[in-house]
């Protein structure tokens, strides 16, 4: 595989029918994913985007810290002095290490389909980004720590009193001043949730003019007139996507379908809605793939498939 067409599926820039492609060759041969988490190491160091908008000399001012990102995958440690300059701006990446850690010089950061990274602000909060996430980070006026999200992510937020941490999600906001949660908000689907695991959070919904707040093991999710309900969850495997695992706990296929249309970019249409109301338990690797997810739930109920002639679209028959 050439390492151009790697660096393409890396950014997301690849078709559904690419991803496929790359998805095969990773499976072909154990030297294939050694290579590309070669590759994937390196690409990380960059996962800002073109918008980056920091002053140069805040920039510099940083160029004197140890930075490090973390490996998402057992491979042999590497050190490596990364430089990208962007825009004129410079990102830094020094030491990589067991335990990684990135500090940015970016306003928004992208994480690609089938990826995942971490990333550490300013501030010294730390944040996990799923796959196909986007974070813009706002400057720091001193009153609030800002940041918005579209897509999946963990916050582990560095405690300051004096200045709230407000995490804004379409027309909802999550404002702390130092604790653990998650948010799930992928802003062209319906899924939005928020799951405290350390501390205290107040969820404003601005569409429906509400304010829940949550208590550490409490969630927030969307009822069917979309109004937010409050819960308690099991912590268990909440976060195993951190490691790289999606778990679907007693899911419908309906919303088995929408999470896949979010982590891997596709569409499903469904010509049988019956197949949506089938539900289960089921955990997959990252690695797995698009295709290998599709035809482990075909083999717990069966239903027929095909792709539309570009695949970008998942036809359940």
């Amino acid at each position: 595989m050439e390492q151009r067409f790697i660096i393409r599926y890396l950014k997301g820039e690849t078709t559904a029918e690419e991803r496929v492609k790359m998805l095969e060759w990773l499976e072909a041969d154990s030297s294939h994913l050694e290579e590309f988490k070669c590759l994937r190491k390196m690409f990380d160091a960059a996962v800002c985007s073109e918008t980056i908008g920091v002053e140069q000399k805040q920039t510099h001012s940083r160029m004197s810290r140890p930075v490090f990102f973390r490996r998402w995958a057992t491979v042999a440690a590497v050190a490596a002095i990364f430089c990208i300059f962007v825009c004129g701006i410079a990102f830094y990446a020094h030491s990589l290490k067991e335990r990684q850690d990135v500090m940015l010089a970016a306003s928004t950061v992208y994480v690609p389909v089938g990826q995942r990274t971490e990333i550490t602000l300013n501030d010294g909060t730390k944040v996990w980004l799923n796959s196909n996430t986007s974070l813009c980070i706002g400057r720091q006026d001193g009153k609030t720590r800002y940041v918005s999200i579209d897509g999946e992510a963990y916050f582990d937020v560095a405690h300051n009193a004096d200045i709230p941490f407000v995490v804004k999600a379409g027309d909802r906001e999550v404002r702390v001043l130092g604790t653990k949660f998650s948010v799930l908000s992928y802003l062209d689907g319906n899924d939005f949730s928020v799951r405290l695991y350390e501390g205290s959070v107040d969820v404003n919904d601005s569409s429906t003019m509400q304010t829940v707040r949550l208590a550490p093991s409490e969630e927030v999710r969307l009822a069917s007139d979309g109004r937010m309900v409050k819960s308690g969850f099991d912590g268990t495997d909440s976060l195993l996507w951190l490691d790289g695992i999606y778990n679907f706990e007693d899911m419908d296929y309906g919303q088995i379908f929408n999470r896949i249309k979010e982590y891997y970019k596709v569409e499903f249409e469904v010509h049988n809605p019956d197949v949506l109301k089938y539900r289960c338990t089921c955990k997959f690797w990252e690695e797995d793939g698009l295709l290998h997810i599709i035809d482990v739930l075909q083999g717990i109920h069966h239903f027929d498939y095909e792709w539309d002639g570009d695949r970008r679209v998942v036809i359940i028959l």
